[in-house]
């Protein structure tokens, strides 16, 4: 169980007097938020394609290109509407399974490939098969470190970007786009439609812009609640378990993965550095402290999660956060000291604020950004019908810059002047999903670095690969013009 507990503020005066209220149960947020960022029930309806909320309903993407935002929280909505529609079911599969989408290949030699998705077609989770017949794997983290669940499961990686996305790489491979920033305005959209058009493309959902999506994923053979994940079949690797301190890759094999973790990346009008989101399934780690605000205006401390049923953290008590495996060439190899096995996982900055730094300009504390995505979880959670798969994914924050700026890889800090200046992430600006950036999320404290654009930045740069690790890989996978992605070699 969860245990709040009243402590000393230094905001006290502004936010009102602390609290004490019920214990959590793991997994759960608290109800007595203030409700700083909230979806009106009508408003959520249209956010479904027959217009009304119905149980594990098809929803529509938001409208990037006439994307506008007052507040903080309009990025959080646009985050949790492109994370429902991504995962909604088209027919027997989710939307990021169908041809709308393409899987992103591992790196090699510089290049990535993009594969489109087919009918009939698995997924293939970070294994691809280069002209020689070795298979190359990346097992995804931020880091080269290996995460394993607490069952002994690898956890898999699946990298995609839709439609619109590619066709803006074909465009500007073509010369016909000149490739500047990633597409934000009518006028880039219009063009990328009119040049897929031309080759005999219709874009399904223009107005979603560009998007790329990292995925997260684990076996579900060791499952007994795996309707409470999305769930794919897909293609893995099958590792020959050398010894306990070195497994090199041995084929591939069909299984069925589920969903744990989620980054959705996407261009809107006026944020050419793109928007950074990310999700969680809820049972995947515990929760250090952190702090929010109460309808009443007090200030609650929740307490570190306990217990045990944790997907990636079956010792709370053990040391968090240390790499156990690094992954190298096709191997999997144990660092000093330990074998190839589970590592404990805790979520050290919950919502993406630190606990002694104010995150953004419009928050005035941790505790206050906090209660704008805890907010808006409980809005969408209590607005989708029955057993709606998509109640058991926690949205954990997003981060942009001011403005649309070009990133310069710091996190606001209104303290130093230096970092509180556009180009500085703001929103929840010390973001990391704990089943992809596990090893480097840089502890509770504020850290300069603490950010997405830490990694995702170059001299404030807005040019497509100042922002993304694959698109000069994708750039150069590109069959020669004319050719398009997907199309036969022309005689």
């Amino acid at each position: 169980m969860r245990k709040r507990t009243v402590t000393k503020f230094l905001l006290l005066a502004i936010m009102g007097s602390l609290t004490v209220s019920c214990k959590l149960e793991n997994g759960k947020l608290p109800k007595d938020v203030a409700t700083t960022c909230e979806v009106t029930d009508a408003e959520f309806a249209t956010w479904f394609k027959d217009g009304s909320v119905t149980e594990n309903g098809q929803v529509t993407p938001a409208n990037s290109v006439d994307f506008g935002h007052k507040n903080n929280c309009d990025f959080y909505k646009w985050s949790e509407r492109m994370f429902l529609w991504m995962t909604s079911k088209e027919g027997n599969q989710t939307v990021f399974e169908s041809p709308e989408f393409y899987t992103v290949s591992p790196k090699v030699n510089g290049q990535r490939n993009l594969i489109p998705h087919k009918e009939g077609q698995l997924l293939r989770a970070f294994a691809n098969v280069d002209k020689t017949g070795k298979i190359i794997s990346e097992e995804g983290q931020a880091t080269d470190d290996v995460l394993m669940d607490a069952n002994g499961n690898l956890v898999y990686y699946i990298s995609m970007v839709n439609d619109v996305y590619v066709e803006f790489l074909n465009a500007v491979n073509q010369k016909k786009m000149p490739g500047n920033t990633f597409p934000t305005t009518k006028a880039e959209r219009d063009s990328i439609f009119a040049f897929a058009k031309q080759n005999g493309i219709t874009l399904k959902n223009p107005d979603a812009l560009a998007l790329e999506i990292k995925t997260s994923w684990v076996d579900v053979s060791k499952f007994e609640n795996t309707d409470e994940f999305v769930v794919i079949d897909a293609t893995i690797p099958v590792y020959n378990k050398v010894s306990d301190q070195l497994w090199t890759i041995n084929g591939e094999r069909k299984a069925k993965l589920a969903l744990v973790g989620m980054h959705i990346v996407g261009s809107a009008n006026g944020h050419p550095e793109l928007i950074w989101a990310t999700f969680e399934h809820k049972r995947n780690t515990p929760n250090a402290a952190y702090q929010y605000v109460t309808k009443d205006g007090s200030v609650e401390t929740v307490l570190a999660d306990q217990g045990n049923d944790w997907l990636l953290n079956k010792d709370i008590k053990d040391t968090a956060n240390v790499s156990h495996m690094t992954f190298s060439g096709d191997s999997i190899k144990a660092n000093k000291g330990f074998t190839i096995s589970p590592s404990n996982t805790v979520r050290t900055k919950p919502w993406g604020s630190a606990v002694d730094v104010q995150p953004n300009a419009e928050d005035a504390s941790p505790a206050a950004s906090n209660s704008e995505i805890i907010a808006i979880n409980n809005a969408i959670m209590s607005k989708l019908k029955g057993k709606d798969v998509r109640k058991n994914y926690i949205f954990i924050g997003a981060t942009w810059t001011n403005s649309g700026t070009g990133p310069n890889g710091y996190s606001y800090n209104p303290k130093v002047d230096s970092l509180k200046v556009n180009g500085v992430a703001i929103g929840a600006s010390q973001l990391a999903n704990s089943t992809m950036e596990t090893y480097a999320q840089n502890g509770e404290k504020y850290n300069a670095f603490g950010s997405c654009f830490s990694c995702h930045s170059n001299n404030n740069g807005l040019k497509p690969d100042d922002l993304s690790h694959i698109y000069s890989g994708l750039l150069k996978g590109l069959p020669t013009p004319p050719q398009r992605v997907g199309e036969k070699p022309k005689k």
